[in-house]
């Protein structure tokens, strides 16, 4: 059985990550269209009229939009667009842009380098420990 390669677990957590915070959008966004729908059917049916439908409409709409910008499940194309915003992946991108330049332009410090290869030989040498049994 091969490993996959390093670019390819890359990939996988990358997706991952970006899959979990459309998630959390998403619930974030049920969670505010609850309620809001609920008041808009209320208002509608106090208000009465022509349209006692118009407000939930809009609520519909705006639920419509979020969800073509959250694209949780990828099945909305995308729009070009320049705007960092048009959609989360476009943000994600950006970020992930924005990220990936500054590293490049400063790279770890030295204090980070020291401390994450302090804590991996303390991980490997307790993994060793527990190997010989100690």
């Amino acid at each position: 059985m091969s490993e996959a390669s390093p670019s390819k677990r890359a990939s996988l957590i990358r997706e991952a990550v970006i899959f979990q915070l459309k998630l959390m959008a998403d619930g974030f966004r049920d969670l505010v269209l609850l309620p809001v729908s609920l008041i808009a059917t209320i208002i509608g049916l106090l208000r009465g009229g022509d349209e006692p439908e118009r407000e939930l409409n809009q609520v519909l709409k705006i639920g419509r939009e979020s969800e073509e910008w959250i694209n949780l499940f990828g099945t909305h194309e995308r729009q070009e667009s320049t705007h960092a915003t048009a959609s989360i992946d476009a943000l994600f991108a950006k970020v992930e842009e924005t990220l990936k330049q500054q590293y490049l332009t400063t790279g770890t410090s030295a204090k980070a380098q020291a401390e994450i290869d302090e804590a991996l030989k303390a991980a490997h040498d307790k993994t060793r420990q527990q190997q010989s049994g100690t």
